[in-house]
């Protein structure tokens, strides 16, 4: 029987442009990702939006102005729900800092409605944004 001359093979070449390249099967539970993983997140929850939050704060605010709470009271709110508007608008918001905020302020409301009538109208509005948020936010 002749035998066949091996010939020496070239090895296989494979331009990737960079990402990884796998001969076989790859099983790896979770995402394999060879290079770029680019993830899109629409922070939405069953019809609410971040600029439906944000128009709730804003609504808070408003009655905030006019619901004749003592001087110290109403600044305090005011700047927390400040801070919450910056931290939802951010591309990252903290959903710490936001519920952290958002209970201070219905703290505070629960406990100046309890003197005020005017404070204990606006405390739903900011259990409202507490349920909003921990929807939104995760």
């Amino acid at each position: 029987m002749a035998k066949k001359k091996r010939t020496k093979q070239e090895p296989q070449s494979i331009d990737t442009g960079g990402g990884a390249y796998i001969g076989g099967k790859v099983e790896v539970g979770r995402d394999f990702i060879g290079r770029d993983q680019v993830t899109v997140v629409e922070q939405t929850s069953e019809g609410m939006t971040v600029d439906a939050f944000l128009r709730l704060l804003a609504e808070l605010r408003q009655q905030l102005s006019t619901a004749k709470l003592d001087t110290d009271t109403s600044d305090i709110i005011d700047a927390d729900v400040r801070v919450i508007e910056e931290q939802a608008s951010k591309e990252k918001p903290s959903k710490a800092i936001i519920l952290s905020k958002l209970k201070g302020v219905t703290e505070l409301l629960t406990e100046t409605g309890k003197v005020a009538v005017a404070a204990s109208a606006l405390a739903p509005l900011a259990e409202k944004a507490i349920t909003w948020a921990q929807q939104l936010f995760w």
